[in-house]
């Protein structure tokens, strides 16, 4: 008998975030998509999984911030010295132009799961026209918020004792974890969090946007993870949404009650998720269960809008 992985409920902040945002681009992302990894499969779904690992440029930028700054602890975890300034930026700004290029050359169709297709590309979208100019002007964006956010992180103030902490006392950086509520893996990946010598726990979140509603509440979510892998106690977890380009850092102490709700909104949330869960490993479901929204202005941005038809 073939091995097949197995299709399980799951929940994660993004998961939920998306669920609540819209149910068709919900599904598409966690059930119609499903074994489109298998290029001989179902073409529906082959679609649905290659449109799910596109991205767009501010997650991209978004990413590679996140990145360089995880290679930059690992190097301090090693016992190497952080990378010179200018190489740090450079070469966080290297791997926007190539992943750009990648993408524009259509090198991810050789490996769709680890070479980067920009829906921008994939959409033929104005803004990235290089005949015009736009795409100069819009990958300069990106470029800049990149240099900002890195500037940012080896400057500003606040994280000093973040970027001066003992290796010995980190607890994360960038680490996939779970914990479990009813049964069900709940995902948390902070940032970076560190122990330090008084027993608290910091837990920081990088943010290259704009601050969100959800922000607060994922790091209540990062609190409870703290709680029951690394045995915190609730009262000495404090939280940190660090938004780079802004240079202002937003603390959350959650304490026990933040973590009470915290908890009882992923509760309502996965009771909301069970309600429409199947096995998409034996069924692809029907997509007009899960009702598209009725503003259509945030579908011009979606990866599935050629499914959809909208946007």
């Amino acid at each position: 008998m073939a091995f097949r992985i197995a299709h399980e409920l799951s929940w994660s902040a993004s998961r939920a975030s998306t669920l609540a945002s819209c149910p068709r681009r919900y599904y598409w992302d966690y059930y119609g998509s499903w074994l489109g990894w298998d290029a001989s499969g179902d073409p529906e779904r082959r679609q649905a999984w290659l449109l799910k690992k596109m991205t767009r440029m501010p997650m991209l930028a978004g990413q590679i911030v996140h990145d360089a700054i995880q290679r930059w602890f690992e190097l301090r975890r090693s016992g190497g010295e952080p990378p010179e300034r200018e190489a740090f930026i450079a070469a966080a700004v290297a791997e926007l132009r190539r992943h750009y290029k990648d993408s524009r050359d259509g090198k991810w169709r050789q490996r769709p799961a680890k070479i980067t297709h920009l829906a921008e590309h994939h959409y033929a979208e104005p803004r990235i026209d290089e005949g015009t100019g736009e795409a100069a002007t819009y990958g300069a964006t990106y470029r800049d918020r990149i240099v900002e956010s890195l500037t940012a992180f080896l400057e500003m103030p606040e994280l000093e004792e973040v970027r001066s902490s003992d290796p010995g006392s980190w607890l994360a950086c960038e680490d996939m974890s779970t914990f479990d509520v009813e049964g069900v893996k709940v995902y948390a990946v902070p940032d970076f969090a560190w122990r330090d010598a008084e027993g608290v726990v910091h837990i920081w979140d990088w943010k290259t946007g704009s601050p969100r509603d959800a922000d607060r509440f994922q790091l209540e979510v990062y609190a409870g993870y703290a709680r029951d892998f690394w045995d915190a106690d609730p009262e000495r977890v404090v939280g940190y949404d660090a938004y780079l380009r802004d240079r202002r850092v937003v603390e959350v102490r959650p304490g026990s009650a933040g973590l009470e709700q915290a908890y009882r909104r992923i509760l309502e949330s996965l009771a909301e998720m069970r309600a429409s869960h199947f096995d998409a490993g034996e069924t692809a479901g029907d997509p007009e269960q899960f009702p598209r929204v009725e503003d259509a202005r945030p579908c011009a941005s979606c990866n599935y809008r050629e499914l959809c038809g909208r946007g």
